[in-house]
Parts: structure tokens; sequence; C-alpha cells
């Protein structure tokens, strides 16, 4: 995949697939599941008939009962697929990612059909810095912060990086910071 946009003399130092842990989109999934399930528990302890079964609203629109879906609960199985296409969704979107340090510049390339490839040069980096929350540091995953040089200009954040220190100490050392050593001893 990245063979079209490496230079001649250009070597790969470290490329990435970020974790679908570290997604926002995979945790919401996993949140909707957990509370569809509290809930079904929750509303089938304390009161039985909280929820109307598929089955009330397939004979409403005029289909017979099919029988195993004609009896799950409406709001607890909405909430499970919903949660299940958020997962989904992350899966796909992590699986179309990748991270690349070369020799001459950082590559980020995104996409499933079509291709968002953002090319960083060294030159254009003023800072690096590395982001662990207490969920980051449990999963052992982080953010790498990119800070543009010119003013105004967002910051890159890579997210689900397995080994940020060792990310950022890659890109430290591509924009000259070689006097850089891992907080991890590594």
């Amino acid at each position: 995949m990245m063979k079209q946009f490496m230079l001649a003399n250009e070597k790969v130092i470290r490329s990435e697939k970020p974790s679908v842990l570290g997604q926002k989109e995979f945790w919401r999934g996993v949140w909707l599941i957990i509370l569809s399930i509290v809930i079904f528990v929750l509303l089938s302890i304390f009161e039985p008939s909280y929820d109307v079964p598929f089955s009330v609203v397939f004979s409403y629109i005029g289909i017979k009962n099919i029988p195993l879906i004609g009896s799950l609960p409406i709001i607890s199985t909405v909430l499970e697929i919903i949660g299940i296409i958020y997962i989904l969704i992350s899966e796909l979107q992590i699986y179309f990612i990748e991270y690349t340090i070369t020799n001459f510049r950082v590559i980020i390339q995104k996409g499933v059909i079509a291709k968002d490839t953002n090319i960083i040069l060294p030159s254009k980096i003023s800072d690096v810095s590395v982001d662990i929350s207490i969920l980051d540091r449990i999963l052992k995953l982080g953010k790498v912060v990119i800070r543009p040089e010119e003013q105004g200009r967002p910051n890159i954040i890579l997210r689900g990086i397995s080994d940020p220190y060792s990310f950022q100490g890659a890109v430290l050392k591509l924009i000259g910071n070689v006097t850089y050593k891992n907080p991890n001893g590594s």
C-alpha cells in the first residue's frame, strides 16, 4: 500500500496500524450493548411487560410471527444492533488506516475506497507528545499528538498506538531531536 508513495532512497522506519481498542466508536458500541443488556435484565425483573416484542410490530404490519425474532424485546434488540454497527464501523475504519514514518516524512493514510493521504514533512513539525488516558494504560495503548509548526493548523492525533513512546521517539529522531530518551527505558 505504501510503495506508491515512496520516494527514491526513502526507507520505512516504522509502520503501524492502530488498535480498534483505542477508537471512540468501538467503545460507544460496547457501551450500547452493555446498556441494552442492563435494560433488558432490570426491566425484565421489575417490569416484565416493559417492552413490546417484535411479534406485535409484525402483526401490525401484516407479517406472520417469526419464531425467534418475534419474542425479542424491541428496545434492547435495537440498542444491541446499533452497538454492533458502531463496532463494525470502527473495525472497518481501523482496517484501512496506516501510520508510517520514513527517513524523510510521516505518512498517514486513511480510507476504504477514496484514500486520504496526509504527508507531514519534518520541517513542519514543532512538537510531538504522547497522551495516555487511564483506559489507554489498561489496554497498553496511547495517542501520539503531532503539533504543526504553523500556528492555526490543527494537531494531528494518531490514536490506538501500541507503543506510543517508541513512535514518538521515531518522529523526534526524524525531526532531528536525536537526544530523545524513552521514559519506558527502551
